[in-house]
């Protein structure tokens, strides 16, 4: 009989026990603090990529008439081909960034004959230049 009281006790003491602990949970997780704060994980940026001469062309557009946007085009396209896209020694993270760095003014004019557009398409001209150039690279 003694043996039975004493099992009631101590299941009554480990109610009592679990309650105790509910309870101080429930007022930790209320005053709770975070104990690490969440780092927010960074998007990795992808690698460079070059431009296409119909992306740089549509950028320049945006601050340039059609015809200085093509100048800007040829000149911009060509200075960093030969420097293998690079900003002195470094890689070149963002040629939009080098696009809006260079002195648009500089291409802005008012009369070159060579940098028409017609309907969407080089003109004669301006396509002969650019088939020029074109070859003048692969020769050396």
């Amino acid at each position: 009989m003694l043996i039975l009281q004493l099992k009631q006790r101590i299941i009554q003491l480990e109610a009592v026990m679990q309650e105790q602990e509910q309870k101080i949970n429930d007022i930790l997780i209320r005053l709770s603090v975070p104990t690490a704060p969440t780092l927010i994980a960074k998007e990795k940026k992808s690698p460079f990529k070059k431009p296409t001469v119909v992306e740089i062309y549509d950028y320049a557009c945006e601050k340039l008439s059609d015809k200085d946007a093509l100048a800007f085009t040829e000149k911009f396209h060509a200075h960093y081909e030969a420097n293998g896209w690079k900003v002195g020694r470094n890689q070149m993270k963002d040629w939009k960034a080098a696009v809006r760095k260079w002195d648009l003014s500089t291409f802005a004019t008012t009369n070159q004959q060579n940098t028409k557009i017609k309907n969407g398409k080089f003109d004669s001209d301006a396509a002969q230049r650019i088939y020029n150039d074109a070859q003048h690279y692969t020769k050396g």
